[in-house]
């Protein structure tokens, strides 16, 4: 067994269910922000407001001495994005893999906080790391994206995350 692999074995024995509770509280905040953006402002919601949030945020990355959040491409961006997903422990695994029609399928597998979370939170919303993923992609492609709701399970998640076919400028 690996390393990171003991730890998280340790962290699933250790970590009191009152924290899976707390992440449930937290993703339940999140979906329903997310249903409320969708009901009052439609798409342009995530690619005017969540997005460029987002893409801000993981500029400060290295401010936290954690190795910058970049890359050439998406799936260089991705490899990096989920390495630090699995580094800090939050999944087992996870993937980003782009079909033949250009979107892109992001899957958590074996989550820290899906059993818990989404038992709380519901199924109906969009994984919070996939919104990450969401982001960087609109930035690596200069296209906006499209993003459906999460399948979240007691596992993890997979998300489709579909570039559409203009190219955008952000204002």
């Amino acid at each position: 067994m690996s390393i990171i692999g003991l730890k998280r074995k340790l962290m699933d024995k250790m970590m009191p269910k009152e924290f899976g509770f707390i992440s449930g509280l937290f993703h339940i905040g999140v979906f329903t922000l997310q249903t409320g953006i969708d009901e009052t402002l439609g798409r342009i919601g995530y690619n005017d407001y969540i997005f460029p949030a987002v893409k801000e945020s993981m500029e400060k990355a290295e401010k936290l001495g954690i190795e910058p959040m970049v890359g050439e491409n998406v799936e260089e961006f991705g490899e990096r994005f989920i390495k630090l997903l699995k580094t800090s422990l939050l999944v087992e695994n996870a993937s980003l893999k782009k079909k033949v029609d250009g979107a892109y399928v992001f899957s958590l597998n074996n989550c820290f906080m899906a059993k818990t979370a989404h038992t709380v939170a519901g199924t109906k919303g969009v994984c919070p790391m996939a919104m990450v993923m969401a982001a960087m992609i609109e930035k690596y492609v200069n296209k906006e994206v499209t993003v459906n709701y999460s399948d979240l399970t007691p596992n993890g998640s997979i998300t489709i995350i579909t570039p559409t076919d203009s190219n955008f400028e952000r204002k």
